[in-house]
């Protein structure tokens, strides 16, 4: 009865999760779907059973939210504490001099996510060489993890609490270093790390593009998911070979099972050597959801078959869910994890399938998480993985294999197997080129629970009656396609850059489509001993991923308002991730030398056009009045109506442009203002605030500001005006959602604000 029907009885769980992770309508469904198919079986010893399991695990998915709550800390708290860590040294991830790690608080056994600054190039080699547990004695500010601050943005607070983590930990000062003696209760988990470190430290010496395969593949690196080297990959959606699903698991442990029936090792022995081995291999191949699963589901049909039975690879796949649910709930909202679980369900439901019908099947199933989560899909991914999964174990998987063990008495060979790899990657990254590239959008989520069910739906189906039915969930993308691409309202968008600037402003239909400014964070120069890194652009997290998410693939005006770096750092990023028709800057700065290494190495070169009062772009453009150097006093200033109000741009610029405007127009009025210069108090002069008559008062400013933005002075000036204000730093995203001449305000961390 257990095997029979564990599937069915661990579905629920999942409706649970669903519910406890906020998603209570969709997890209502889900639970009273599953529940009835149960209740449909009438076997009421599995029903009973299924409400016992139900319950048990809602309790314990309660009183764990009650137990992280009471650990929980307010995101503007921010405490000087005093801690003793303990951490594993293949924690430690380095980025220039900075490092990131989870550590254990060896006070009170929590865990925090702790970030920090290598101070000499001997301490930074020391970190890079670690190969044992340590503690650390530190100083440094504790405060409660931030959530997502814009809409679609990658909420680092949920993924941490899904982990049992709610405090972020930023160290000053390190005061002592010793290496952290490990008690018999903790000897199997370091003896595994310190394996893990120095495995990651032999790869990362492998050359060219064997190094992030062999990473990705062995010590299971997240590197895989941002590496240049596997661009190919990740524009045709194969990073799932990687430790990311879980894959190379089934792979390598059957490459084992080969190598020991070539050399005549009984089954006997080498079936015990695996099942004794699975729980340190899961710790070395990097312990994500994947990983999980698949040692789970090998593990316990070899358990099963020491014990005199035979568990099938159904009931094997529930407990390896179960499992997962009860140390990570928050799985279920994981795209890796997502991927890793449907992907291998699918595997084991279209098993009879041909191998196309199976590539498709797979690709739907795929499909919903991949959109909801990267919200595009490449034409080819289908074709691709038709071709390439095929390789992986035999070609991709041994080269790998061969390369990394040959770098130390074969160097040479080492270095082939990498020139190899990077044609290979060289090759899908130019099929990845070609046209084909489908920039979706977020879907509702309820799009994505009808493809899910229809997919399904689709293969309980005669092969005869399957395209009817395709056609049909083809359909259903068309929809959700349409409704993302040609929305009913518009929007004025004020992003959460921090210490920066960045709006979108969106016509209904998507008729038109404007960018002020990109954001980006002030760069400051590093000594010599850290060593150079990719740039990063926040961009990516913050404005881009939303315009992605809304289906938006061009922009039709770039605005830039001024050179300094928090408006104009993340330009290269905007240019790589969209096609601009212009860039719109004050006179002046385009010919600028200061600015225009942002322009270098990009896929594309947009037009710069100079702009002044008396051109009239789309937008009213109120200030510069003549060419000159884009300071903070030169700012572009922008002005136009949406959804019956009018808005006024300020850039950076300061109370002597205020003061030039009202001479240009002493009949200046507008509705809602962005402040200048962050609310700064060279900005937002009394007078200037008096003229214009604002509603409602926009504060772009970053949370702990070096500056102090915004300063006591400006937010005098408004309450002595009664103009009320909405700021980035307490409001995260601010949005005016109209139709017609009509909208409300919202904003991500307090819901709608206004009418």
């Amino acid at each position: 009865m257990g095997q029979k029907y564990a599937f069915f009885m661990v579905l629920p769980l999942v409706a649970v999760s669903v519910i406890v992770g906020g998603h209570f309508w969709g997890g209502l469904g889900l639970l009273g779907l599953t529940l009835g198919r149960i209740l449909a079986l009438r076997n009421w010893k599995v029903a009973l059973m299924t409400v016992v399991v139900v319950g048990s695990f809602s309790g314990y998915l309660l009183g764990r939210e009650q137990q992280i709550n009471r650990r929980q800390l307010p995101i503007d708290a921010n405490q000087s504490v005093n801690l003793a860590l303990r951490f594993q040294p293949d924690a430690v991830v380095l980025r220039g001099a900075a490092y990131y790690m989870v550590a254990q608080n060896v006070q009170t056994g929590e865990w925090v996510s702790v970030r920090g600054y290598a101070k000499s190039a001997v301490e930074l080699h020391a970190l890079q060489r670690l190969q044992q547990p340590q503690i650390w004695q530190v100083a440094g500010q504790q405060q409660g993890i931030l959530p997502a601050t814009n809409v679609n943005q990658f909420d680092a607070a949920a993924y941490w609490r899904h982990r049992g983590i709610v405090k972020s930990l930023k160290i000053t000062t390190v005061t002592q270093k010793t290496p952290a003696v490990s008690h018999w209760y903790q000897w199997f988990n370091d003896w595994w790390h310190a394996r893990r470190a120095q495995l990651i430290q032999y790869c990362d010496q492998l050359p060219g593009a064997l190094r992030i395969y062999a990473l990705g593949l062995f010590p299971g690196s997240r590197a895989v998911e941002t590496a240049n080297e596997l661009q190919g990959m990740q524009q045709l959606g194969l990073l799932h070979l990687f430790a990311i699903s879980g894959l190379h698991v089934a792979l390598l442990l059957t490459a084992l099972e080969w190598v020991c029936v070539h050399l005549k090792i009984p089954r006997e022995h080498w079936e015990w050597f695996m099942l004794l081995s699975l729980p340190g291999y899961f710790i070395l191949a990097g312990s994500n959801s994947g990983v999980l699963r698949a040692c789970l589901m090998r593990g316990s049909q070899l358990a099963s078959k020491k014990l005199g039975s035979q568990v099938d690879t159904l009931t094997a796949w529930s407990w390896a869910l179960f499992v997962g649910l009860l140390i990570n709930p928050g799985l279920v909202f994981e795209l890796g994890s997502q991927l890793s679980y449907g992907l291998s369900l699918g595997l084991i439901f279209l098993t009879q399938e041909t191998h196309w019908w199976r590539q498709i099947g797979l690709t739907l199933l795929g499909l919903p998480s991949l959109l909801n989560g990267v919200y595009q899909w490449h034409g080819l991914t289908l074709l691709a993985n038709w071709l390439i999964v095929p390789l992986f174990p035999v070609v991709i998987l041994p080269i790998t294999i061969v390369g990394t063990l040959s770098l130390l008495w074969l160097p040479g060979l080492s270095y082939a197997c990498a020139f190899l790899l990077g044609q290979l990657d060289h090759g899908l990254r130019l099929v990845g080129s070609w046209p084909g590239n489908i920039l979706f959008g977020k879907p509702w989520w309820g799009f994505c629970w009808l493809w899910w069910g229809s997919a399904w739906w689709l293969f309980s189906k005669p092969v005869a009656q399957r395209r009817r039915w395709l056609l049909g969930l083809l359909a259903s993308y068309g929809l959700a396609f349409g409704v993302i691409h040609l929305p009913l309202h518009g929007e004025v968008t004020y992003f959460d850059v921090g210490q920066g600037d960045s709006i979108l402003i969106r016509e209904p239909f998507n008729r038109r489509v404007t960018l002020i400014d990109t954001g980006g964070h002030l760069s400051f120069a590093q000594p010599k001993w850290v060593p150079k890194t990719v740039p990063t652009y926040a961009a990516t997290q913050t404005n881009i991923n939303y315009l992605k998410s809304r289906g938006i693939s061009h922009i039709d005006d770039l605005y830039l308002s001024h050179h300094d770096a928090d408006h104009i750092g993340d330009l290269p990023a905007i240019l790589q991730a969209f096609r601009v028709e212009r860039i719109l800057v004050p006179a002046g700065m385009e010919t600028e030398a200061g600015w225009q290494h942002l322009l270098r190495g990009v896929r594309q070169s947009p037009p710069v056009v100079p702009i002044t009062v008396g051109l009239q772009p789309r937008l009213q453009v109120r200030h510069p009045f003549t060419a000159a150097p884009a300071e903070n006093g030169q700012s572009t200033v922008l002005q136009g109506s949406f959804g019956g109000l009018n808005f006024l741009f300020m850039g950076d610029l300061d109370q002597a442009g205020e003061r030039a405007m009202l001479s240009a127009d002493a009949h200046l009025r507008t509705d809602v203002l962005k402040l200048g210069h962050h609310g700064s108090k060279t900005a937002t002069a009394p007078d200037f605030v008096a003229q214009i008559q604002p509603r409602l008062a926009i504060i772009s400013a970053g949370r702990q500001s070096r500056y102090g933005h915004p300063h006591e002075e400006t937010l005098t000036t408004l309450r002595q005006a009664q103009i009320p204000a909405i700021s980035t730093q307490t409001s995260g995203m601010i949005r005016y959602v109209y139709a017609g001449d009509h909208g409300y305000w919202q904003t991500k961390l307090k819901g709608v604000v206004k009418q």
